[in-house]
């Protein structure tokens, strides 16, 4: 009677939890392991849960019939799944092998490799000379003590899948899940897998390692990594995953080259250029005016869009606006991107660098920001040979004592245009600030430049503890705490004192509600302090009105 050595399944109780319980095991096999084993390991391993269809069939040796045909199984699987992660390894000598499990008892018969004794890479024929309906082979995917681990195809339920199913009866003649060990067959002899090169592979094209479950979509020559929830949304067909050679797969650029237009994969109206890795929104004044319309349009994978969106570009790259409506050029740090002067272009070696086009709404936008807070900054012309530390768009400056006992000097140092160095020096760090020094634990509110002490009481009291608190440099606050009384103009309100004051020649002028509003001053702008400040101002007396005139 011929031998099926692809009927229906392994017979488990919970085959689907225990596969699961192995997949995320790594087992060792120090006696056995080598580039072929491994290899074959991680290719079966990286299939579980793939159906008969996967890769448009599994097929290995030459006298083989694919498991698909026409997106529908064709026969019972076990042999070609086995067959075709050998063949992905180099295994030599296939032509003995076709879709009955037996054929690989009798290629361990023929090449002298069966034995009782399991190693990673072997294939495991169960039942020889069995029934027709139980014969079935898989592959040893790792060995751990008295525990092997076995990868198999048309495993569970008709029509069967890749599952992985580990065991302690893995002796010849036990009986693990219903189907008796008849032997451990080792590959026979390799030859290096012949692999296409990434750069023919058509964008779009899904790729992976032979050796690793990692799957990344083809886009101008890099492969940008897909998810799992990637897969439906994206409509990518695991079916047609092309293998590459490990190490091109894992040489593959992840983002896709500067300049590149792509959109989600899954739809959605946003386009975005790649610059740097990082994914900038492309305005709708910009499609057309910089030109993006006319490149070619790639879809790419959302949960990787997603994360590129939100990447910053990296310090020190220079920009300009891709459409020319902006003629200035900046150089990003952490974020901001800032102005470089005519007279610092050269003189700093900013022309030097690559220049990148970047949509002008989102540069007007960049520009619009400091380096992140922390950041700290030195003169890239080191005509001023100080260092500060960003805090909220203002540059704080660092003294000699403060810059290694408070380990400014661990931080990355980023040099910046010197006029805007200039600028955010000047700049009154911004009201409502909450701030404190290294060595000291207490707490100040900015106002109008001068930093105002702030008690356990007014720091929840006012609301402050739900904002961000900034460590400065100890001597520069030392400085702004000794200023008398915030700068003319500052408006302040007192915990449970309905007026807002606004701070005039170093005193308080209460505001009427009819100077706020559009165009007017703001609420936002007015800052809350402790009473006690609020009571050390003297009030501006009105002037009185003017004396009627005397009549006749």
């Amino acid at each position: 009677m011929p031998k099926n050595p692809k009927a229906t399944a392994i017979r488990v109780a919970s085959t689907s939890a225990l596969a699961a319980t192995a997949a995320t095991m790594i087992f060792a096999s120090p006696a056995s392991a080598s580039a072929l084993t491994d290899g074959i390991a991680a290719t079966a391993r990286a299939e579980n849960g793939n159906g008969a269809c996967a890769h448009g069939g599994y097929v290995g040796g030459p006298n083989q019939n694919s498991s698909c045909y026409n997106g529908q199984r064709t026969h019972a699987w076990c042999a070609d799944f086995a067959g075709w992660v050998w063949a992905r390894n180099g295994v030599t000598g296939l032509s003995t092998l076709n879709d009955m499990a037996d054929s690989f008892y009798d290629y361990g018969v023929k090449n002298g490799t069966l034995s009782n004794t399991p190693h990673v890479g072997d294939a495991v024929v169960y039942n020889h000379g069995g029934s027709y309906a139980d014969d079935h082979v898989a592959i040893v995917t790792a060995v751990s003590g008295n525990w092997v681990t076995i990868t198999g195809g048309n495993q569970g339920g008709y029509p069967g899948h890749v599952s992985t199913n580990s065991t302690d009866e893995w002796q010849v003649g036990s009986s693990p899940w219903g189907q008796r060990i008849s032997g451990y067959i080792s590959p026979a002899g390799t030859t290096k897998p012949s692999y296409p090169a990434p750069s023919s592979l058509a964008d779009g094209t899904l790729v992976k390692s032979p050796n690793g479950p990692e799957v990344k979509v083809m886009v101008k020559g890099a492969g940008v990594p897909v998810a799992g929830s990637d897969v439906a949304p994206d409509k990518y067909d695991l079916s047609k995953i092309v293998l590459i050679d490990d190490s091109a797969f894992r040489s593959l650029a992840s983002a896709p080259p500067a300049g590149t237009v792509v959109h989600d994969q899954a739809g959605g109206a946003e386009r975005y250029v790649i610059i740097d890795g990082a994914a900038l929104k492309i305005g709708a004044e910009d499609w057309t005016a910089a030109g993006y319309n006319n490149r070619p349009d790639m879809g790419v994978p959302t949960a990787w869009l997603k994360t590129a969106a939100q990447r910053q570009i990296t310090t020190g790259v220079v920009v300009m606006d891709q459409t020319g409506k902006d003629p200035a050029r900046y150089v990003m740090v952490e974020g901001g991107a800032l102005h470089i002067s005519a007279a610092e272009w050269t003189a700093d070696g900013y022309n030097e660098m690559t220049l990148m086009g970047v949509p002008g709404e989102w540069l007007k936008a960049a520009a619009a920001k400091a380096p992140a807070n922390g950041t700290v900054v030195m003169d890239q012309s080191t005509t001023d040979p100080n260092r500060y530390v960003v805090v909220n768009g203002t540059a704080v400056h660092i003294s000699a004592a403060e810059w290694t006992a408070n380990g400014y000097n661990q931080r990355p140092e980023m040099g910046v245009p010197g006029a805007w160095l200039a600028g955010a020096v000047s700049k009154q760090l911004a009201d409502g600030t909450i701030v404190k020094n290294a060595s000291d634990p207490t707490v100040y509110v900015m106002a109008g430049g001068k930093a105002v002490t702030l008690s356990y009481a007014d720091f929840t009291g006012l609301g402050y503890d739900k904002r961000p608190l900034e460590t400065l440099p100890a001597e520069w606050l030392a400085s702004a705490v000794a200023k008398a009384v915030p700068a003319d103009g500052t408006m302040v309100l007192a915990q449970g004192d309905p007026t807002v004051w606004q701070v005039t020649g170093g005193k308080k002028r209460a505001m009427t509600e009819a100077e706020f509003g559009p165009g007017k001053a703001s609420f936002d702008q007015v800052v809350s302090v402790p009473a006690a400040l609020v009571a050390s101002l003297p009030t501006v007396q009105p002037t009185p009105a003017p004396a009627p005139l005397p009549t006749a």
